[in-house]
């Protein structure tokens, strides 16, 4: 201990010496008796977990491991090893900031008093003597004040850490923990933030910037001070000519290398938020990534901690991997379709979509809404949802099969049906009867409305509980055949999964794995299937629903190679329009609409849009991709079912008579003037932990103030 006294003690004299030198005699009595009172005291014991815990940012990746986003919270740092930094990056630091960096045993005593004799030429503070170990020391254990209590203790914890590391430990830690500016920690998110490039790629130019921000990112920041960041380069130029490692002519080379421009180039494109707002074309992909934040953020059970807080620090610095289910090639594939299939518009029109995998409820594409740049509320996942149309239909279709109906039944059609406690008594609607499977390729509303009365809408919402949809079911309207309540894309997916699964629906789903910064695995997703249906009435409904598809009012969604099903819808004059539809891999829901109000598609492109029309055709070109590459399959043959009977209106099942059904895409699109009135939206709150810069690769989520709002209205569902 004698020694880390007498070298403690040294330090202070010379520290003192130049206070006394400078004039500040006035100051310096406090400052001599803090460094009296600190240099006999015994060399500390360092936790080494305190030196070696930083931030570390997480990725998100999908499901083939392609990099997704980039989480950080005020500390951009990716540790790389020593190993990883180049020659140009190492050397020129050590240069800069620390010439005897592999002689001296933490504090070095000579150039404390070179860096004394220098700012005393200079009239002010042009060199620094503390040692890259100090430095360390001082950034993990202490503060900046500049007294001599900290200056004192910052010595003896310096000379302690270079008997528990080896200098390669020392010099690492440095080079991942030192701060560059502009959020960036370390080299690794320095050479992307300055250069978009990995730091083991960097020249001995770039290692020189990068050398030369350190004693004062801001002031010598290339983007807003290309002068002093350039003279601050050439000083380091010129500390690696002195040291040998470059010849005068290689500095001067370096020296007319011109400064980085740009801050949005290369790899920053996926690390910086700020790019992706500034120089990426919007990518929709980016609601996915927001709800996985917003999921691990808010639920404990994916095992980043109990509160707010910890979960926060752990997402933004806990060097988490996460890999989720999204399909990167299937997400482009989804855009693509939205944005070509869709008509350019002055409504306000868009399209949402999300597909979920049948056998594991896994989403691999969302479509969330027009960009996510723009426009930050998710249509496909958010409360409340928008109003299905006639896509509901297929729920009270399920209810009928579970009771013990078979597709070859048959029901009247429309007419005038009593409604006491609703508007108008009685409720008109119109509409041809038929089998249960032509009024449903069809859409018949009137029949529809009747065969809701008749299997009970209370057991409807039985079956859409255990179908796993989210719908508010504060009444029973007698419209709710039509889809008059609202709920969201994500949840018609998954319910009409489960018919494509046997009647087996596993919850949709969006992350599969979460591994720590050292790869020990947190979070494991696990399989939860439940049977919603039995196989008998989910085979059924297929039959029914693949025939919408064949010759009903989705024949825009047939595929070539691949046999579909699904249900189309469409709102009260057009305002939405719907087509959720599976094959035996993956089934999609597409939305279209104005997601602010409601705005009439009764003119879109030159046509009427109804849930046959732009969602079927984005529905197809989607899955024509997503399918090319498949092995065509076949739905379920289901076991026989005894003959059709008639359903009458007092619920009696009859012999089925003779019934012309006329089916065409006007019958299945009709509207009414219906008075149910369409519930105000309430936007569900995203979660915000204060006192984050939130970096990610899609960039902060804004306030819940500026999540757009919708206006109420009245509107009769059509199909």
């Amino acid at each position: 201990m004698r020694s880390v006294s007498a070298l403690v003690r040294l330090v202070a004299v010379v520290a003192a010496m130049g206070v006394v030198v400078a004039g500040s005699v006035v100051v310096l009595s406090p400052f001599a008796s803090g460094a009296a009172d600190a240099v006999d005291v015994e060399a500390p014991v360092i936790d080494l977990n305190e030196i070696g815990n930083f931030a570390t940012r997480s990725y998100v990746y999908g499901a083939d491991g392609t990099p997704l986003a980039t989480l950080f919270g005020p500390e951009n740092r990716e540790p790389v090893s020593l190993d990883a930094v180049p020659e140009t990056v190492v050397e020129t630091i050590l240069a800069v900031e620390d010439a005897e960096f592999w002689q001296h045993n933490g504090v070095n005593l000579a150039a404390i008093a070179r860096a004394l004799f220098s700012n005393l030429d200079s009239g002010g503070v042009s060199q620094g003597g503390s040692t890259i170990t100090q430095q360390l020391v001082k950034n993990a254990l202490l503060n900046s004040e500049t007294t001599f209590n900290r200056k004192i203790r910052e010595a003896a914890l310096a000379l302690e850490l270079e008997n528990q590391l080896s200098k390669e430990e020392i010099l690492e830690t440095y080079l991942n923990t030192v701060y560059f500016g502009a959020g960036s920690y370390g080299v690794q998110a320095a050479a992307e933030t300055y250069f978009g490039k990995a730091v083991g790629d960097l020249d001995w130019g770039e290692g020189a910037l990068l050398a030369g921000l350190i004693a004062n990112p801001s002031l010598y920041d290339p983007f807003n001070n290309p002068e002093a960041a350039q003279q601050q380069r050439s000083i380091a130029l010129d500390r690696l000519v002195a040291v040998g490692k470059l010849t005068a002519d290689e500095a001067d080379g370096y020296r007319d290398a011109p400064l980085p421009e740009d801050r949005c180039s290369g790899d920053n494109l996926v690390v910086l938020p700020q790019c992706q707002v500034d120089q990426v074309a919007p990518s929709t992909g980016n609601y996915f990534v927001e709800d996985v934040r917003q999921q691990l953020l808010t639920d404990p059970r994916y095992g980043l901690g109990d509160t707010p807080k910890e979960r926060a620090d752990a997402l933004y610095g806990g060097g988490l991997r996460i890999t989720t289910t999204l399909n990167p090639r299937l997400q482009e594939a989804a855009e693509t379709a939205v944005r070509d299939t869709v008509p350019e518009n002055s409504l306000g029109v868009t399209a949402a979509m999300v597909s979920v995998e049948n056998a594991t409820g896994a989403v691999r594409a969302m479509v969330g809404g027009p960009g996510y740049e723009t426009y930050r509320y998710n249509i496909t996942t958010q409360l409340p949802g928008r109003q299905t149309g006639s896509s509901y239909k297929s729920f009270v279709l399920l209810t009928a099969l579970n009771q013990g109906a078979v597709p070859a039944d048959s029901i009247a059609g429309g007419g005038s049906f009593p409604n006491p406690e609703g508007t108008p008594n009685p409720y008109n609607m119109p509409g041809a009867g038929g089998s249960l499977t032509s009024i449903t390729a069809g859409s018949s509303n009137g029949a529809y409305i009747r065969l809701g009365q008749y299997v009970g809408l209370e057991n409807v919402k039985g079956v859409t509980d255990r179908l796993g949809l989210r719908t508010d079911y504060t009444d029973f309207p007698i419209s709710l055949p039509l889809g008059t309540l609202l709920t969201p894309p994500i949840d018609m997916a998954s319910a009409f999964s489960a018919i494509a699964n046997g009647g087996i629906r596993n919850p949709w789903y969006l992350v599969e794995t979460i591994t720590d910064a050292d790869g020990v695995v947190i979070y494991q997703h696990a399989p939860a299937p439940q049977r919603a249906l039995t196989r008998q009435t989910s085979c059924l409904a297929t039959q029914v629903l693949t025939e919408v598809v064949r010759s009903g009012t989705a024949t825009r969604a047939r595929l070539s190679n691949q046999v579909a099903a699904g249900k189309t819808g469409t709102t009260d004059k057009n305002a939405d329009a719907w087509f959720t539809g599976f094959t035996p891999y993956l089934t999609t829901s597409v939305w279209m609409g104005n997601p602010d109000e409601n705005v009439s598609m009764a003119n879109l492109g030159g046509v009427a849009n109804f849930g046959g029309t732009y969602p079927a055709a984005v529905w197809r070109a989607f899955n024509a991709v997503y399918h090319e590459d498949l092995e065509p399959r076949s739905f379920p043959t289901c076991a026989s079912t005894r003959p059709g009977q008639f359903i009458s209106s007092a619920g009696q099942l009859g012999r089925l008579g003779p019934l012309q059904v006329q089916r065409t895409e006007e019958d299945e699109e009709t509207t009414t003037s219906s008075t149910v009135p369409r519930p105000t939206t309430t936007r569900v709150p995203r979660t915000t932990i204060p006192n984050y810069d939130w970096g990610t690769a899609t960039s902060r989520p804004p306030v819940d103030s500026t999540i757009p709002s919708t206006t109420s209205s009245t509107t009769t569902p059509d199909p």
